[in-house]
């Protein structure tokens, strides 16, 4: 009997079935419509990475009725921490405004895409420590700030992976058309590359580094600006392609 089916071809065709129910019932466990869970992880990851960064911030320890201006240097000396907490925040307030919307168009998720989130929370959560090193160590020192910048270059390079790795594994709402996924991807583009590139000048200059990232401001407003205006047109193109409609045959 068994020789009978295998040169019929249904030994065959009945390995196959079986190979592809086990593989189907095995994947169910790392696929689905849903991604409230993931999305409920990586916003505790963003919290406790907000956290963290405060946790640097300690009030000056100053004697009993010491003089104002004591009290006014010592005030001073805490600038420099005060700052990296405040652009820290900043850029994880931000990471995780891009990580919300983004998953507000991300409609499924598998294995994959949910080991790229992993790496984009380890930046996250990563960034308290180079935060921490910024001004806590000598300004003649390369590392504090080409560590810094690498994180956040790791931070919204991933984010763009995430975002990449589900248009093209089909895990995104329909409604995300070219241009708006385009928009999406190139929108934080000042950030990693004004981060990138003083990498190489905390090499030469620690300081000036630091003062290069001043640029992200001005530069994420012209490009939102272009991206935007942009986005528009293209917006604008598809609607006149839908209201003209395909072009009779001949």
């Amino acid at each position: 009997m068994g020789k009978k089916l295998r040169r019929s071809g249904a030994g065959p065709a009945l390995s196959q079935a079986l190979a592809a129910r086990v593989a189907a019932k095995a994947g169910a466990l790392h696929h689905g419509p849903s991604t409230e869970r993931t999305v409920f992880f990586s916003d505790a990851v963003f919290a406790i990475a907000m956290t963290l960064l405060v946790l640097d911030l300690k009030p000056p320890e100053l004697p009993d009725g010491a003089p104002a201006a004591a009290v006014q240097d010592a005030l001073l000396e805490d600038v420099p921490a005060l700052a990296a907490f405040m652009l820290s925040f900043a850029l994880v307030g931000a990471t995780w405004i891009n990580h919300h919307r983004r998953f507000k168009a991300i409609a499924a998720y598998n294995g994959t895409l949910q080991s790229i989130n992993l790496v984009v929370l380890f930046f996250v959560a990563f960034l308290p420590v180079p935060t921490a090193l910024l001004f806590q160590t000598s300004s003649e020192s390369p590392w504090p700030p080409a560590l810094y910048a690498l994180t956040v270059v790791g931070i919204f390079v991933s984010l763009n992976w995430l975002w990449r790795y589900a248009r093209t594994a089909s895990l995104m709402e329909p409604s995300v058309d070219e241009p708006l996924y385009r928009l999406v991807l190139w929108g934080n583009g000042p950030v990693w590359v004004v981060f990138l590139l003083s990498i190489p000048v905390a090499f030469i200059n620690p300081t000036a580094a630091t003062y290069c990232w001043i640029l992200i401001w001005p530069l994420s407003q012209l490009h939102g600006r272009w991206a935007c205006k942009r986005f528009a047109a293209a917006e604008a193109a598809a609607l006149r392609a839908e209201e003209t409609g395909p072009a009779p045959s001949a």
